[in-house]
């Protein structure tokens, strides 16, 4: 009798080798890690919706600057294979707390901070006059590994590190110009190396006929985040993302 085991495996064997190399390769591509989000404040507040905001009213008396916006887990959290939505809201009242964060972030229950730690977020997030850090905390922090007194001050220690920058000097020097997409990561690499470019991602919007610098974002490795900035502790991906900022780009500043 024929071995129909034998043909079996096989005519399945270049398909499981196919597979794992897919899964092997999305691995390599995918490392896990967080992001970090850096808004460039001015740039935010130019949007005309964001105009009326409480933090945009009184951001204008302050100088230009990035702000925390947050700190994002990128992993397969639920352990269903797939990194998504599902990922978010790591709580028991999942519905209950996504159903509020939908509306008034206000209304979702308060992040318990101490003093000192309430006191260092209100200056690097401005955002906490619309709820923010509620809504940080409950879809992204939840999901972190971290608490919530580590997950804000991890956050506000880059956010630091990241200000004492070439790339964040060089946007408060040039807050009202344009600088090209290419200085902007030039800058980064002074401090980080020609590679690490591939870890910072930035994000524009359309204003008139430019395109306005609205954030930055950081990938740095989930086993290094409380390791502070540094060339070792980004995640570089083999592939970046681009970013939605043309060539040149607005660097905008508070209006006088």
């Amino acid at each position: 009798m024929p071995d129909i085991g034998n043909h079996v495996r096989r005519a399945l064997l270049p398909g499981l080798l196919l597979l794992g190399w897919c899964f092997l390769s999305h691995s390599a591509a995918a490392e896990d890690s967080y992001l970090l989000a850096l808004t460039w404040q001015p740039g935010f507040c130019a949007n005309a919706t964001h105009a009326a905001f409480a933090e945009c009213k009184s951001a204008a008396k302050d100088k230009a600057r990035l702000v925390l916006h947050g700190l994002w887990p990128d992993w397969d959290v639920n352990g269903d294979g797939k990194r998504n939505a599902d990922d978010d809201f790591c709580i028991l009242n999942r519905k209950e707390i996504m159903a509020l964060d939908s509306g008034n972030w206000l209304k979702l229950p308060p992040v318990q901070l101490s003093e000192a730690s309430s006191s260092d977020l209100k200056g690097a997030m401005p955002g906490i006059a619309a709820g923010l850090e509620r809504h940080e905390w409950w879809k992204h922090g939840t999901c972190s590994e971290l608490t919530a007194e580590d997950y804000f001050a991890t956050a506000i220690v880059l956010m630091r590190q990241v200000e004492r920058g070439a790339l964040a000097r060089l946007l408060v020097d040039h807050a009202g110009g344009k600088l090209e997409r290419r200085e902007l990561l030039e800058a980064f690499a002074q401090d980080f190396g020609k590679d690490a470019t591939r870890a910072l991602v930035l994000d524009c919007t359309k204003n008139g006929g430019d395109t306005a610098l609205t954030e930055i974002r950081l990938r740095l490795k989930r086993s290094a985040i409380t390791q502070g900035l540094t060339a070792e502790s980004l995640a570089i991906p083999a592939k970046p993302a681009r970013g939605d900022c043309a060539a040149d780009v607005l660097v905008e500043g508070w209006p006088d």
